[in-house]
């Protein structure tokens, strides 16, 4: 019987523990920061067990990992490279949902020698994203064509139905990465030329994009694509965008948090005695006073009936209402308010797009072609989001432990071995991928997409 130690207990962690428990038969560690919460996704199934480890616990990882077939880490990215090493030490896979990050890329020569496999980046986005794109892609290569442009985009928001606040948004994945995310620059490229999007101008590089028989969204850079051109074996001139999108209003509200300095996650302040409107005055240089609502619309340059200021309103942001917790920063503050007012009632659906759309030229037509997700929470059950992420990374772990895939060293799962076992099974157990080619004129051009 196969092990495998699942390192992380969070939001969308559940479907890839029970896909190991009851699919496979394997023996399954969980740990968490909180016992509890381990317990929570073994569920008291006999080959599941629940453990609690900290970063300081070296020796319990160490144990763990020698103990193990394989590693799932579902952990911040942070403690990634902490459990890759371990990893190294005890010649084990190890597979992760989150971006490579330059610790975890250092280690890539190291698990080649060794022989074994990092594998990262096998979630929603990246992960579902970047497989179906590397699929289109060898596929037109197949068929004799190249590649012209490809803009990709991936969303975690309220189903429609679902979709009852004023931010459009609720969590379905950790609510810290969004200040992570807020906190990242961007870049993509544009028939070749690299356009750089600092983190401070985040917000304000969006547009909207209408996506076929989806909706209307606003689309803001994800990280960094040019870094995919190798993987995807892509030309140097190729234009290439992988988006993020939201529901309409998102970016000039996050614009406005960033400018109060309000994602600020790294200083700690005093909180004691102040109300969530001492606070925000202070955010706006008032040490305490009255109007605080329109203080705040004149610091940032709005009026006070803003949408922006709307929201921050409706957090409760502007409350004369003690703040409870005595230190912190302004990040935990601005989450604080946020998860108690976006966060899904219990039988409430999630929805995850995923959307392709690249523009190739083959000898005798030049055309379009998507593929697309949409696919929402089961109600009362598992998110959607957890699904999308963590399923990805669990078939994966199946293939490796199955001894199907050859790969060793750091690795995206844009080789065949990898994308297409698994987008097939994907597909078997309820991820409907669409697709829909059309054929363009001469003048097709990148901005047809």
């Amino acid at each position: 019987m196969k092990k495998v130690t699942v390192f992380g207990a969070g939001f969308v962690t559940k479907p890839a523990v029970d896909y190991f428990l009851d699919s496979c038969g394997y023996q399954v560690a969980v740990t968490s920061l909180q016992l509890s919460e381990a317990e929570q996704l073994v569920a008291g199934r006999e080959n599941g067990t629940a453990l609690t480890w900290r970063e300081e616990q070296t020796e319990t990882l160490d144990r763990l990992v020698s103990e193990s077939d394989l590693v799932l880490s579902m952990v911040p990215p942070p403690l990634h490279p902490i459990i890759a090493k371990a990893c190294l030490r005890h010649k084990r896979d190890m597979i992760t949902t989150s971006y490579i990050s330059p610790e975890l890329e250092a280690l890539d020569q190291q698990c080649k020698d060794k022989g074994i496999l990092i594998l990262s980046e096998i979630g929603e986005d990246p992960g579902i994203d970047n497989m179906i794109t590397k699929s289109m892609i060898d596929q037109i290569k197949r068929e004799s064509g190249s590649v012209r442009a490809i803009k990709s985009y991936g969303a975690g928001l309220p189903a429609f139905e679902n979709n009852n606040n004023p931010f459009g948004y609720k969590f379905s994945w950790s609510p810290m990465g969004l200040i992570s995310a807020a906190k990242s620059s961007a870049a993509y490229l544009e028939k070749g030329k690299r356009i750089d999007v600092p983190a401070e101008f985040l917000f304000d590089h969006h547009w909207l994009i209408d996506l076929d028989g989806i909706g209307t969204f606003e689309t803001y850079p994800n990280r960094d694509a040019e870094k995919y051109i190798e993987c995807f074996g892509l030309e140097k001139d190729v234009s290439l965008f992988r988006g993020l999108l939201r529901f309409i209003g998102w970016c000039n509200t996050m614009k406005c948090f960033s400018e109060l300095n309000l994602f600020d996650s790294e200083t700690v302040r005093d909180f004691e005695g102040l109300t969530y409107q001492d606070f925000m005055s202070r955010l706006v240089g008032e040490q305490k006073g009255d109007d605080v609502q329109q203080k705040t619309a004149s610091f940032l340059g709005l009026k006070g009936g803003d949408d922006s200021i709307k929201r921050m309103n409706w957090l409760g942001l502007f409350e004369d209402d003690p703040i409870h917790t005595k230190t912190g920063t302004n990040g935990d503050l601005l989450l604080e308010r946020m998860t108690r007012k976006l966060s899904y009632e219990p039988l409430e659906k999630d929805m995850v797009i995923i959307y392709t759309s690249i523009l190739a030229e083959f000898p005798s037509a030049i055309e379009k072609r998507i593929t697309s997700l949409v696919m929402k929470g089961e109600r009362g059950g598992d998110t959607a989001m957890s699904r999308a992420v963590s399923l990805p990374a669990a078939l994966a772990a199946e293939r490796v432990l199955q001894k199907k895939v050859s790969l060793k060293g750091v690795q995206r799962p844009t080789d065949p071995e990898i994308y297409e076992p698994v987008l097939k099974k994907l597909h078997e157990i309820g991820f409907h991928f669409s697709t829909k080619t059309v054929k363009m004129k001469d003048q097709a051009h990148e901005g047809l997409l």
